[in-house]
């Protein structure tokens, strides 16, 4: 039985050398009172911790023997070292993506890999193992964990993760009864899908193609959390954020910097517009034309504007 790895640990010296490394204005406060420290999260604090406490995060629990990064001075609990930085989350989310991501690229195609005849997959990308490619293209620096389909007419743009279980270019259903014959007559669904540069797709996402000409299209910088559902001939602006199990029907046009909480659905043929945040199980019935409002339940209707003090939401530095 092989027992998880524990986490990496940081002296105090190393984490003010790679703030200064990237740049980042710190002043220090007090004395470490151990030698290593490993990144932690608020929901189970422990001694020996990185934690980040940011203006309205609450009443945290009691830090001890920690090395904090926070806005104010106040050492906040025994024996602990306070870096003052501005935006501390983005900073502790900096270091850890500096200090413990995976940085490895992995390039190539997987053995089990299933590749089409007249896919284009770039050498500098990434197929893992059994996923399905049919004629499409991928990118470099595009990462396909296992068992990811990317069905015809699809392209996957430079650095774009897709996790397991995934499936880009579906075949959609389109279909009408005729009165005749009393017969469903079911539309070809022979339209394309764009997953544009840096999007991060989860576990278990679909995304529908086109119904005819027109091109399903994720933007740039975008988060699709696991289980979420797109529909044919939608427009997904750039950097928007998908919670959880979020259902996009058909033809639903987004604009940029969108957030929409968990389980949240969208009707067909909807406009939404840039920044708009849509409550975790709303239901979207109608065209959001102002930019920047908080929407919620069922159906969605405008509660106030958007700021950046809404719980769960990533926090703009542009507000």
């Amino acid at each position: 039985m092989h027992l998880p790895a524990p986490p990496k640990t940081f002296s105090l010296a190393q984490v003010q050398h790679q703030l200064r490394q990237m740049g980042v204005a710190f002043v220090s406060h007090g004395t470490a009172a151990q030698s290593a420290f490993a990144f932690k999260s608020l929901r189970q604090v422990e001694p020996g911790g990185i934690y980040f406490l940011s203006p309205g995060i609450g009443d945290p629990p009691p830090i001890t023997r920690s090395i904090v990064l926070r806005e104010e001075t106040d050492l906040c609990g025994e024996a602990n070292v306070i870096l003052q930085v501005e935006h501390p989350q983005l900073v502790f989310y900096r270091l850890m993506e500096a200090m413990v991501a995976d940085r490895k690229k992995l390039q190539g195609i997987h053995p089990t890999a299933v590749i089409g005849e007249d896919c284009d997959v770039d050498p500098a990308a990434y197929i893992g193992p059994f996923c399905v490619l049919e004629d499409c293209v991928v990118k470099a620096g595009a990462n396909l964990h296992s068992h990811v389909t990317v069905m015809r007419g699809s392209t996957i743009e430079e650095d774009v993760t897709i996790e397991s279980h995934s499936t880009v270019g579906a075949t959609g259903v389109a279909w009408i009864w005729d009165p005749v014959t009393r017969r469903r007559v079911i539309q070809p669904q022979i339209g394309y899908t764009r997953i544009r540069q840096g999007t991060f797709l989860g576990t278990d996402v679909t995304v529908v193609r086109g119904s005819v000409n027109e091109t399903t299209t994720i933007g740039q910088g975008c988060v699709i959390a696991h289980g979420s559902k797109i529909g044919h001939g939608s427009l997904i602006g750039d950097e928007c954020h998908f919670a959880n199990n979020v259902s996009i029907a058909g033809n639903v046009t987004l604009g940029n910097q969108c957030f929409l909480g968990s389980g949240a659905i969208v009707r067909p043929q909807t406009r939404i517009a840039e920044r708009t945040v849509v409550g975790a199980g709303a239901v979207v019935v109608k065209h959001i034309e102002e930019p920047g409002l908080l929407v919620m339940g069922m159906p969605a209707k405008t509660v106030k504007s958007a700021t950046d003090d809404l719980s769960g939401v990533p926090k703009s530095l542009e507000n």
